[in-house]
């Protein structure tokens, strides 16, 4: 099972996570454990219930199999553990039955019937005890062995030529809720069991159970003044929508649009309520010899000529302030992120580590020639070389206005995309204020943080609507 079972956990369910057709998202469910007893992230649970016997009466059998993710405290010394996927079993198992599947010298030094769970108490199986216990199970439920197939393929790391694409789509994903203060659900970003098609946009970037396919229902109308004329082809499947209390994200992966080619960003984002865009170009750090006459290595990135097309394509036209609220910190809405190279992990919710760069800082670099620091003057962008922003910071300068467009670049963006198509792949999100009867899903989350700074006042007026 390698990564997706470092514990095989004996997991006590009620009649209530039994019965899924009742539940109202389903592959997902929650339950209570005693904290010093709950499974670790990641743990495969092996939900035991009551099953009609043949003698009469209940006896316990496995009806379900699921993985356990991020726990919440609830109470005193009990904390409430997410567990997703869920699959039940086609037929429960009797734990007699499957006892009787063991080997004989297992079944003796394991004593399963002693182990067996209670509620808020699972019970953690010796790695060479459960590892057995599993291939019994999948013996006795090739159903179940199918499933976990699968989990193990989908939490398998991805190192092909997609790997990068899926890497920066789930990051920009990421780094969308951050700038919108969205309290987005915990596993929004894992997509274990159901497969991982990596052709796709964001194959393995949503969880499907916040994906909507409804596009109608979706695309409200802010979302279709960027294609006025129908000439984007919007991927439903690729679209997600969650809300907090007072706003609401929509992330999109759209094709046949003029996003990448015209602007030379992967990211766009935009806060309808400040009415800002910032974008974003993500460039791939590769491991380079370090230099001088030290060993070891070091990440840089040395495709200068890629570098000053994408500087090429970041022109707007002016940006200038209007007003004190309409004055940035950063005059270009522009902005780099250099990010390390390397296989895609489905089921790693970290975000890529790397450097934010503002794109007229690497145009003033490239003429001064303060970035040929590479092997014989050689150009690359480093760590030691590059003035450049943590994740924090840069989050920080967008949700409060400090970086992106003013009123008139915000305008010539509006211009740029519905003039202009190409084909690419780009991460589309918009926060915008969330609707009247729109119920929020914020309450999915399962882990505790401090409330979000807002998003600076609009300005302007109500009549000042974008030309899109």
């Amino acid at each position: 099972m390698g990564m997706l079972a470092r514990d095989v956990v004996l997991w006590a369910v009620d009649d209530v996570i039994v019965d899924m057709e009742e539940r109202r998202l389903p592959g997902r469910v929650t339950d209570v454990f005693y904290r010093q007893k709950r499974p670790k992230p990641g743990s495969l649970l092996l939900g035991v219930g009551g099953t009609s016997s043949d003698r009469g009466g209940e006896e316990p059998a496995l009806v379900l199999v699921g993985v356990a993710r991020r726990s919440q405290q609830i109470a005193t010394g009990k904390d409430r553990t997410l567990v997703t996927p869920v699959q039940p079993l086609d037929e429960p198992v009797p734990v007699a039955q499957l006892i009787a599947a063991l080997p004989e010298a297992v079944r003796r030094r394991l004593d399963l019937q002693h182990r067996l769970p209670a509620l808020l108490t699972p019970s953690r199986l010796p790695p060479q005890g459960g590892q057995a216990v599993l291939a019994a199970l999948q013996r006795l439920s090739p159903t179940t062995a199918e499933w976990l197939a699968s989990l193990r393929e989908a939490e398998s790391p991805v190192a092909d030529e997609h790997a990068a694409r899926l890497r920066e789509e789930r990051d920009a994903v990421s780094l969308a809720i951050d700038l919108a203060g969205i309290a987005a659900p915990d596993d929004l970003l894992y997509t274990p069991g159901d497969g991982l098609d990596s052709s796709t946009a964001f194959g393995a970037t949503f969880n499907p159970l916040y994906v909507m396919d409804n596009e109608d229902d979706l695309l409200a109308e802010d979302l279709r003044r960027f294609d006025p004329h129908n000439q984007l082809q919007m991927r439903s499947a690729s679209v997600a929508r969650f809300t907090s209390d007072r706003f609401a994200l929509t992330v999109m992966n759209v094709n046949r649009k003029p996003l990448e080619q015209a602007l030379g960003v992967d990211l766009v984002y935009y806060d309808e309520v400040a009415q800002i865009f910032t974008l974003v170009q993500y460039k791939r750090l590769v491991r380079r010899p370090a230099s001088g006459d030290g060993a070891g290595q070091r990440w840089a990135y040395t495709s200068q000529d890629e570098l000053v097309k994408h500087l090429q394509r970041m022109d707007i036209g002016p940006n200038e302030p209007v007003n004190s609220k309409d004055w940035r910190m950063a005059p270009s809405p522009f902005w780099f992120k250099f990010v390390r190279d390397g296989d895609f992990a489905p089921g790693d919710p970290f975000v890529l580590k790397g450097m934010y760069v503002p794109a007229d800082y690497l145009r003033l670099a490239l003429a001064d020639g303060s970035l040929r620091t590479g092997p014989r003057t050689g150009f690359e962008v480093t760590y030691s070389n590059t003035r450049y922003l943590p994740r924090e910071v840069f989050v920080e300068l967008v949700r409060r206005g400090f970086a992106g467009t003013t009123r008139a670049g915000t305008h010539a963006v509006a211009q740029v995309v519905v003039e202009r198509a190409k084909t690419h792949e780009v991460v589309l999100a918009l926060k915008t204020p969330i609707g009247q009867d729109e119920p929020t899903n914020h309450s999915y989350r399962t882990t505790d943080e401090p409330p979000l700074s807002p998003s600076p006042e609009p300005w302007g007026s109500a009549s000042d609507e974008l030309p899109f």
